[in-house]
């Protein structure tokens, strides 16, 4: 089941008729995800992902209404899938997940995908609006990291979790699409660290 960046699934009130088939979906998101690796937002186009994916330009429009749409749900799809490890110290937790995060986004084709995206939201209102939606999605797992971390009293009560998040990730951000600096687990480990000194409840939880 693919879903529509508006929120409704493809197989809400289909007529009847031969079933979709879904190995065209794949064909369809691989090949837009080496168009959109390959050439970035700009030569990102519908013409570009019919040639490649062996698709029609029809077929495509039937599936994604739009260009926008179609490069948002192939960056989607090629993102990192965050997981809360739930180590039992939330200093840990932001380490695995910064570490999974930086190697994500330093060795495979998500860093290429996101920097794509986040450059077509520059220019694209649309696009922007659905990209805010979809990396709302993806702070969920840290924030409720962070908020597990004030309830077991590893962290200050009065904490702007969302602010803090940004503190501890950003890092990563700046230096891979920025500086080309090194991203590496030490990196990471030395970021959260600098954030977690004034981040720590004064008198931890027994």
């Amino acid at each position: 089941m693919i879903m529509g960046m508006d929120g409704v699934t493809s197989t809400s009130v289909r007529r009847p008729g031969r079933p979709r088939d879904t190995r065209a979906d794949e064909a369809i998101l691989d090949a837009a995800a080496a168009v959109l690796a390959e050439c970035g937002p700009a030569g990102f186009t519908v013409d570009a992902v019919a040639a490649r994916s062996g698709c029609g330009k029809a077929t495509i429009y039937r599936r994604w209404p739009s260009r926008s749409q179609l490069l948002l749900e192939t960056a989607n799809l090629a993102t990192i899938q965050l997981i809360d490890p739930d180590t039992g110290s939330v200093r840990d937790d932001v380490v695995a997940i910064g570490v999974l995060l930086a190697t994500k986004m330093r060795d495979t084709m998500v860093g290429g995908l996101n920097a794509a995206t986040i450059a077509e939201a520059a220019v694209n209102p649309q696009t922007r609006e659905l990209y805010a939606r979809f990396i709302a999605e993806r702070r969920a797992i840290p924030l409720a990291v962070l908020r597990r971390g004030v309830e077991r009293g590893e962290l200050r009560d009065d904490l702007d979790l969302e602010l803090v998040l940004d503190l501890l990730f950003g890092p990563i951000f700046v230096r891979i699409f920025m500086t080309q600096m090194p991203v590496d687990a030490e990196v990471i480990v030395a970021s959260v660290d600098s954030v977690f000194a004034g981040i720590r409840a004064s008198t931890p939880a027994t």
